[in-house]
């Protein structure tokens, strides 16, 4: 085993006297083919995860509990999110002290893949809440397992001066996921065949994991694991490292921004613009298609960019602050004037100032981890900070909906969580 002991010193190498391999930091730069199939993988990824939750699970759960639509959505979401608070750090512990000879992510991303696949097609059976939110909490949990092995491959071998780019690019798929997904499950009909659809893309994730190089660790440098060492993963110190927890302050507080501003928008095309009455012949999921396309394009048209210029500025906290701003600004029309010309203007800034956002806020991240050791428990903990929100958001949500301003209340407390998330970027200071 190459241990590769004369690599630059980190700040914050492991906590081992001698660096296995598969800890070391990265030094060469992953070549376009490593970066297609990561973006491959992630559209894997991203399009069954953002779909079900936002056009299947409401659509199956209206027509089940018509209603009671919204409170038994808050449901089935609370369920999906907490099962994630659990599962990802726990599954992120264990990816990091792996030590199977196919390499310590590989074999998280195959048993993810397969049970998201299998979870899916069981979900788009069911005819109960109660199923629908079952299929919730496994499939959330799936993605957890996924996000182990997925998101510590760019702090393991991506150089941090590379990471800005090549997350731009990953980011890709998230950003249109919706539109692509979209388009997708409106090629069949029926949630089964919906299901089954989106249970065939994690084979594209399946494709890197069984070629992507991935250093086995040897077991003299696997670290114990105990239910207690699994609770102290949970314990950051603000002292020992208070950049780390700062991003994650940052973080957590901008997914409540974007959550809110979001996750009810097919409730808000129904129950407030009722767009339906507004443009007979076309229903709300059409409305909402035509939202999420232009959020989309927005979104992609500054990803790649601002990913790209974050590694040639060298400054990431600015272009952080930057989207965050601008989504907070995406909120204001529609608490303002909550129309269909404003909900498409607010679709246009919000995209712009997320695709900001989104890549060079993950390659902060992963230049703020406490140690190489634990990469994958401390990237799952900042993917948590981006799911746990949702957790809050339904709650809460259900509460704002039903006092004074409605929605419009709804969306200023979007723009107040999306501008603070931005302003707490600056307390970051091993990153310019």
């Amino acid at each position: 085993m190459n241990l590769a002991p004369d690599l630059p010193d980190h700040p914050e190498r492991s906590r081992l006297p001698e660096q296995a391999e598969a800890r070391a930091e990265p030094v060469h730069r992953v070549g376009p083919g490593w970066v297609a199939l990561y973006v491959l993988a992630n559209i894997g990824v991203f399009i069954p995860m953002q779909i079900p939750t936002t056009f299947l699970m409401p659509e199956q759960i209206a027509q089940i509990d018509p209603a009671g639509k919204v409170g038994s959505y808050a449901w089935v979401s609370m369920m999906g999110a907490i099962s994630g608070i659990v599962i990802a750090p726990l599954a992120g512990a264990l990816s990091d002290r792996t030590t199977s000879r196919f390499g310590r992510r590989r074999p998280w991303l195959l048993a993810g893949s397969l049970a998201c696949m299998a979870t899916l097609v069981f979900t788009g059976l069911q005819t109960t809440v109660a199923g629908v939110a079952l299929g919730s909490l496994v499939l959330s949990a799936s993605f957890m397992i996924i996000g182990a092995g997925l998101s510590p491959v760019v702090p393991d071998q991506v150089p941090a001066a590379q990471r800005g780019a090549v997350l731009g690019w990953a980011m890709v798929p998230q950003a249109g996921a919706l539109i692509a997904g979209g388009l997708l499950i409106g090629l069949v009909t029926g949630f089964a065949s919906q299901y089954l659809l989106m249970a065939a893309l994690p084979l594209l994730i399946l494709l890197f994991a069984t070629t992507m190089k991935d250093p086995p660790l040897p077991r003299r440098h696997r670290e114990p694991f105990s239910p207690r060492t699994f609770l102290d993963g949970y314990r950051i110190s603000p002292r020992a490292h208070p950049d780390f927890v700062w991003a994650m302050s940052s973080r957590f507080i901008m997914g409540l921004g974007y959550g809110m501003g979001t996750l009810y928008l097919p409730y808000f095309l129904d129950d407030v613009l009722h767009y339906e009455k507004l443009f007979p012949g076309q229903s709300t999921e059409d409305g909402l298609l035509i939202v999420i396309g232009i959020n989309c394009l927005a979104t992609i048209s500054t990803v790649v960019l601002s990913g790209w210029l974050s590694d040639k500025l060298g400054k990431r906290r600015m272009l952080v602050f930057l989207g965050g701003v601008t989504m907070a600004v995406a909120a204001v029309p529609l608490a303002l004037s909550p129309t269909w010309t404003m909900t498409l203007v607010a679709a246009v800034i919000l995209g712009l100032g997320y695709g900001v956002y989104l890549a060079v806020d993950t390659a902060l991240v992963t230049e703020v981890l406490p140690a190489s050791a634990d990469r994958g428990k401390d990237m799952a903990l900042a993917n948590l900070m981006t799911s746990l929100p949702y957790v809050l958001v339904p709650p809460v949500a259900s509460v704002v909906l039903g006092g004074p301003g409605g929605y419009s209340s709804l969306f200023l407390c979007s723009a107040a969580m999306s501008a603070l998330g931005a302003v707490l970027v600056w307390k970051v200071k091993a990153v310019r």
